[in-house]
């Protein structure tokens, strides 16, 4: 045992010391700002295993002194013997991922790479040495002295020897039916009888005592006396019948048709045991070989298999936050938005050739215009008496005031701002490509005029509508088709407000209806229903529209719609991010 011993001890020992030592990782190919960060005792996974194999080295201090546990100790420094190499082996990856987190900190340049030194392979290394010294130690038999005595023992039956070998624990030998005992012997006509008895007391080193009682039978050679159980515990034995054993004493115990026998020998003549590297035994050399095995491929595994700074991503940081879809209700009432009947066609048409041109073709066609707005509502009816040439050649309007001025050879008389624009001497009121304004007068021919369609454009609510260039006509009032559209109530939960999502999307009802319109005016009888989908990110503005499903058959509808629902704009939700799904239903006004 004392070789086992030692080869355990030189692992622990020189394991510990080159690990407190020695760095662990190389110097060379990290530089890492504190120097402390290189020892082994600077990483937790570090700290354990130079604890654990501290702790085996006290555990074979012990077993030289307490011979009698020397198994025991054996047994558990094992278990540390594993704990070691599971921490140890932990230890680069912690290393690594530290190493990783200053790359992309920039307090280490991106080329390092991780390489484990002498202090590391130390403790790895030494480990292995010391769980191979523990299993040497619990195959082997152990040493010897010249003047050692050992005791003999054989199980017998009907004269046949069952078992034989030498006991070379100092311990208790028990013998009965009781799984603990060291032999298998019935003591009692029951064959499953757990009864039992301490055959051999241990005294002290190489000494036994042998136990006898009144009900045992059978001969012994005491003091080279032969004598049977009865004489040798009426002579030989003390108070607790216990005889001492000597060397060449010798003796048979009958237990029915089993009989035990005994005797003392030299260490030379031991039975049934041997040296670890000579039992050849197939399980203790099989164990030893996949120890090793697996702890040389674990040691390679830690050094060679991964490349740690190698598999560093970059990714940019993102918060990262709860995404909850807003649940819609379908079954709800959907609402009806009052979008108007047919309304008049408020843009006069143009009229053909030259007449319906404004100002020079000649000027700047850069030059800005500035016109007010012409998108006034439409009269329903109008008294042609009060409106156009009627009204202006009427005494009312042609006998004085700005009009009056216009249609005069007098230009001295232009004193307000609207007359001096109409009279085409201003600089204010610029349409198109005019001279100066828009004049009624200017230089060519003029009168009934034969060219094609004209139309005069009112300044106010006024609309003449189009007509021939001979005869002043009021024309035809235009129609434009309007349509109807309803959305859908909507349920919503999580961070969404469901109330915002609704007061948005009425908000720009208006210019949804306005998509729809559009295609309503050249695809008769268009309608359908639209489901959209968008995502409302955390600063209340919308990442992704889709449409989820539609009947409209026009896909013109579908983009304008979502091109509307991605300038929308709710409040910012609190936490998170809302997906929401709402429905439009267009139908023909």
């Amino acid at each position: 045992m004392i070789v086992g011993l030692i080869i355990a001890l030189v692992g622990a020992l020189g394991g510990l010391i080159g690990s407190l030592v020695l760095p662990w990782v190389d110097t060379d190919a990290v530089k890492f700002a504190d120097p402390s960060a290189y020892a082994g005792y600077a990483w937790p996974t570090g700290v354990v295993a130079i604890i654990l194999l501290g702790a085996a080295v006290v555990l074979v201090g012990l077993s030289f002194a307490m011979e009698r546990k020397r198994k025991l100790f054996a047994i558990i420094n094992m278990f540390v013997a594993l704990g070691v190499l599971v921490f140890s082996f932990l230890t680069p990856f912690s290393i690594r991922t530290a190493i990783n987190e200053m790359i992309l900190a920039g307090t280490i340049p991106e080329a390092t790479r991780l390489a484990m030194f002498y202090g590391y392979h130390a403790i790895f290394f030494g480990n292995v040495v010391l769980a191979f010294g523990c299993a040497f130690l619990l195959g082997q038999a152990g040493s010897y002295r010249t003047d050692d005595k050992l005791l003999r023992v054989a199980h017998l039956w009907h004269g046949r020897i069952i078992r034989e070998t030498t006991i070379t624990e100092h311990h208790d030998i028990k013998i009965g039916g009781a799984a603990g005992c060291n032999f298998i012997v019935p003591l009692t006509a029951d064959p499953e009888s757990n009864d039992s008895i301490t055959l051999f007391k241990f005294l002290d080193r190489s000494r036994f005592g042998l136990v006898l009682n009144k009900d045992m039978h059978g001969r012994v050679n005491i003091n080279h006396k032969l004598k049977s159980v009865k004489d040798a515990l009426a002579q030989d034995a003390d108070s607790n019948g216990i005889v001492n054993l000597a060397m060449g004493d010798w003796g048979t115990i009958d237990f029915g048709f089993n009989q035990i026998f005994f005797n003392y020998v030299h260490p030379d003549v031991v039975i049934g045991r041997g040296g670890a590297s000579k039992t050849g035994e197939g399980p203790f050399v099989a164990a030893m070989a996949a120890s090793a095995f697996v702890a040389v491929a674990l040691w390679i595994g830690s050094q060679f298999a991964w490349d740690p700074a190698g598999s560093i991503e970059r990714h940019a940081s993102q918060r990262k936050i709860m995404k909850v879809e807003a649940a819609v209700s379908m079954e709800k009432d959907e609402i009806l938005l009052d979008l108007g009947e047919e309304e008049e066609d408020d843009v006069g048409k143009r009229a053909e050739g030259e007449e319906g041109k404004f100002g020079d073709p000649d000027n700047n066609p850069d030059l800005e215009n500035k016109v007010p707005k012409r998108d006034g509502q439409m009269a329903a009816k109008i008294d042609v008496k009060n409106v156009g040439l009627a009204d202006l050649l009427s005494n009312k309007m042609g006998k004085g005031g700005a009009i009056s001025s216009i249609l005069s050879d007098n230009t001295d008389a232009f004193e307000n701002r609207m007359a001096v624009a109409m009279a085409g001497t201003g600089s204010e009121l610029v349409v198109g490509y005019g001279a100066g304004g828009m004049g009624f007068k200017g230089t060519g021919s003029g009168g009934g005029g034969t060219g094609g369609y004209g139309r005069i454009h009112g300044l106010g609510v006024v609309d003449t509508g189009g007509g021939m260039g001979m005869r002043a006509g009021l024309g035809k009032k235009g129609a434009k088709k309007v349509g109807k559209m309803q959305i859908g109530g909507m349920g919503s939960s999580g961070f969404c407000q469901k109330s915002n999502i609704e007061a948005v999307v009425k908000q720009r009802a208006g210019a949804i209806r306005a998509c729809y319109e559009a295609q309503l005016q050249l695809q008769e009888g268009l309608a359908g229903k639209l489901a959209v989908r968008w995502t409302i990110n955390t600063e209340g503005q919308v990442d992704a529209a889709s449409v989820t499903s539609s009947t409209m058959g026009n896909p013109k509808v579908e983009s304008c719609v979502m091109t509307v629902i991605r300038r929308m704009r709710f409040a910012k939700p609190e936490g998170g991010i809302c997906v929401v799904q709402w429905p439009f239903v267009f139908s023909p006004g």
